[in-house]
């Protein structure tokens, strides 16, 4: 079911994406909000397939795996025996990882792979999979299908508002993307970090107070 709550959190978990999807590119070369592409762009950018370019790609992909995995893990667990804490902790570790980026003004890739597919898998689970931080391709094109169906498809007025709710969902999620990689792109610096970081601490304090 669609809430305000799902609008708030489409724009918001999009626009941290978008900030660490740019400050990626900007200071490390890569994309790391997802893993789609990296196979062939590694090919590209050495003109030949190595064992090197596969096995950092492979882990690329392990890493964003792993995050997806965790986070889903605490969400289900943590609903299972209904303990907040246990929710909160794929938050808590993101939180870290960012707070340990900005006193250290060193990023480590990897991590970054990690909490983008974190954040990706946390806001899919508390939104039932309505909201897709960083899948910007998919959303787009799955826009396109809710606005044909709410024009063109043979459903009931109600089913049509769904549709068009679930548009307007995916709207949002790429206008936070654009808006926090502009963000990212004119303060490209690791200290952008600290609005990813106010963000994670208020989602750590609405779980724990059982608000998400």
């Amino acid at each position: 079911m669609i809430t305000r709550k799902t609008y708030i959190s489409s724009f918001s978990f999009s626009f941290v994406s978008g900030i660490i999807n740019v400050l990626g590119i900007v200071l490390l070369g890569l994309v790391v909000t997802n893993v789609t592409g990296h196979y062939s762009s590694s090919i590209v950018s050495s003109g030949t397939l190595t064992t090197k370019n596969i096995l950092l790609t492979c882990s690329y992909i392990f890493m964003y795996w792993i995050g997806s995995f965790w986070a889903s893990s605490c969400f289900y667990y943590g609903k299972k025996i209904d303990k907040v804490y246990v929710k909160a902790l794929p938050v808590l570790l993101n939180l870290m990882i960012l707070l340990l980026a900005v006193w250290s003004q060193h990023l480590i890739v990897w991590l970054l792979f990690f909490v983008s597919s974190t954040q990706n898998a946390f806001g899919a689970n508390h939104s039932e999979n309505q909201v897709r931080a960083s899948q910007i391709t998919g959303v787009v094109m799955a826009s396109g299908l809710d606005i044909a169906k709410y024009f063109f498809g043979n459903f009931s007025s109600e089913c049509k508002q769904d549709f068009l709710k679930a548009f307007v969902v995916k709207m949002l999620n790429i206008a936070g993307f654009i808006v926090g990689g502009v963000t990212a792109f004119f303060y490209s610096t690791i200290n952008i970090l600290w609005l990813p970081i106010i963000f994670y601490s208020v989602v750590l304090v609405l779980i724990l107070n059982k608000k998400l």
